[in-house]
C-alpha cells in the first residue's frame, strides 16, 4: 500500500474512532441526565430542553471541528475565552462522566445479568417479587437511591470544577525532572553526560508562541550537553509549525539538537513543510539514520526513526537506521514508546519516546503504574521502563491534544544524566 494511502486511511480511522468514542461517552451521560431529570425534574420541561440543546450544539460543533478542522490559530482571543474553552470544559467533563458511567455499567453487568437469570426460577420470581414490595426493602431503597443521586451530583461538580482547573490552570503548571540511567556500555568518560528531553510540543492555539519561547528558555536553563525532541512540533495543522520554529530555533545544546517525527506531524495537510521548517530551525532530524556524538574522543550514538505505528514497521525501521553500529551505547529516539522489545532485539541502550502524554488524564497512579483511558493503548504511559538490557524513558510531554486539559498529570521537561556502569542483574 503506498505510503500516502496508508497516511490517509490511519487518519480516517483515527478521525472515526475518536467520534465513536466521545459519542459513545456523550450518549451514556445524556441517557443518565434524561433519567435523572424523569425521576426528579419530569414536572420541569425547561431543564430537559436545556441539556437536549447543550448536547446538540456541542456535538454538531464537534462534528464541524473535526471534519473542516479550522485554523484556530486565527482564532481571535474574545472567541477562545467565549466559544473555545467553553467547548474543551464541556467535552472534558462529559468525557470523565462518561468513563464513570462506562465503568459502573461495567461493574453491575455480572449482578444484573445474575438477577435476570434467576427471576426465570418461578420460586425465586415470587421470593423477589415479596422482598422488593416490602416496606423494609422500599425505605432501603429509597435511602439506596438518595444516596446514589447526591454521589451523582457531587461526582459531576467535581468533574466539572476538575476540568475547569485542568483546561484553565493544570495545564500550565509544569514540571522539570532529573533522572540517572545507567547505560554499561556507556563509554567511562562520558559518565554525567546530560540529555534534556522535550516531548510532544503540539505547537496551536493551545501552546502558542509566547508559551513556547518560556519553554524554551526554561530548556536552555537546564544547561543540557544535548537536547532530543522527540516528534509531535505541531498538533496537526501545516502553519503551526511556524511559530514552533520560530521559538525552537533558539535551543542552545553543546553537542547538537536531535529530533523525530510524531504523528501529529504527518497529519497536518504537508507534512514536507512541516519537516522542512524543524530542520530549518536547527533540529537534526533523524529519518531512519544514526548520528554520531564526539565527545571528547568518545563516542555516542543517536538512532532515530520516523513516526511508525506497526511493531513490523518498527523493527525494519530501527535496523535500517542503527545500520551496523556496534559500539558504544546507542539511543534511539522514537516517538511512540510501543516499540521497547523491537528496540532491546536489536540491542538498544537507551529509547527515549513521548507520545502518550503521560495520559494527560490521570485519575490515579500507583507507583509506576497510572489509571488512565492511555493505558488502554500502551503498557508504557509515563516514566522508566526496561526490556532485556534495553531501558527506555517516556516523557509526559508539554502539550496537550484532542482536549486542552491536564489533570493529575502536568508537563513535563526532563534531565536525563547518563552513568557508565556495570550491567544490573536485578
Amino acid at each position: 500500500m503506498p505510503s500516502e494511502v496508508h497516511e490517509l486511511l490511519s487518519k480516517i480511522v483515527f478521525r472515526v474512532a475518536i467520534f465513536s468514542i466521545v459519542f459513545l461517552l456523550q450518549w451514556l451521560v445524556y441517557m443518565s441526565v434524561r433519567r435523572w431529570y424523569l425521576t426528579y425534574h419530569a414536572d420541569r420541561r425547561w431543564i430537559m430542553r436545556t441539556v437536549t440543546a447543550l448536547f446538540l450544539v456541542f456535538n454538531i460543533s464537534f462534528i464541524v471541528v473535526l471534519i473542516v478542522r479550522p485554523h484556530a490559530l486565527d482564532f481571535p482571543v474574545w472567541f477562545r475565552i467565549a466559544g473555545v474553552y467553553p467547548f474543551m470544559i464541556w467535552y472534558t467533563t462529559t468525557f470523565l462522566l462518561g468513563l464513570v458511567l462506562l465503568i459502573a455499567s461495567i461493574v453491575k453487568l455480572p449482578f444484573r445479568l445474575t438477577l435476570f437469570l434467576a427471576q426465570r426460577i418461578q420460586i425465586i420470581r415470587s421470593g423477589w417479587a415479596r422482598l422488593t414490595g416490602s416496606r423494609g426493602f422500599q425505605r432501603f431503597d429509597d435511602g439506596r437511591r438518595q444516596f446514589l443521586r447526591r454521589t451523582m451530583e457531587g461526582t459531576t461538580a467535581m468533574v466539572l470544577g476538575g476540568s475547569a482547573y485542568g483546561v484553565l490552570i493544570g495545564r500550565y503548571h509544569y514540571e522539570i525532572d532529573s533522572k540517572e540511567i545507567v547505560l554499561p556500555r556507556l563509554d567511562p568518560s562520558l559518565d554525567g553526560l546530560s540529555i534534556t528531553l522535550i516531548s510532544d510540543i503540539h505547537s496551536s492555539v493551545f501552546m502558542t508562541r509566547t508559551e513556547m519561547d518560556h519553554y524554551v528558555e526554561l530548556v536552555n536553563g537546564m544547561d543540557g550537553d544535548i537536547i532530543v525532541v522527540p516528534g509531535d512540533f505541531v498538533n496537526g495543522i501545516t502553519e503551526e509549525v511556524y511559530p514552533f520554529a520560530e521559538s525552537f530555533k533558539n535551543l542552545k545544546a553543546r553537542h547538537g539538537v536531535f529530533g523525530v517525527t510524531g504523528n501529529h506531524d504527518y497529519y497536518a495537510s504537508d507534512p514536507a513543510r512541516v519537516i522542512n521548517e524543524v530542520e530549518n530551525c536547527g533540529i537534526r532530524l533523524l529519518h531512519d539514520e544514526h548520528a554520531a556524538v564526539d565527545v571528547g574522543g568518545a563516542r555516542l550514538t543517536f538512532v532515530g526513526v520516523d513516526d511508525v505505528s506497526t511493531a513490523k514497521r518498527a523493527y525494519d525501521r530501527i535496523a535500517k537506521a542503527k545500520g551496523t553500529q556496534t559500539d558504544g551505547a546507542l539511543i534511539l529516539l522514537c516517538h511512540r514508546p510501543y516499540f521497547l522489545p523491537q528496540a532491546s532485539a536489536h540491542g538498544i541502550d537507551l529509547m527515549l519516546s513521548g507520545h502518550t502524554h503521560g495520559g494527560q488524564i490521570v485519575l490515579a497512579s500507583i507507583g509506576n503504574f497510572s489509571i488512565t483511558p492511555a493505558a488502554l493503548a500502551s503498557p508504557y504511559v509515563w516514566g522508566e521502563y526496561s526490556y532485556g538490557t534495553t531501558k527506555m524513558y517516556v516523557s509526559r510531554g508539554i502539550g496537550t491534544v484532542g482536549i486542552p486539559v491536564r489533570f493529575n498529570c502536568p508537563p513535563e521537561l526532563t534531565r536525563i544524566i547518563l552513568r557508565s556502569g556495570p550491567r544490573s542483574h536485578a
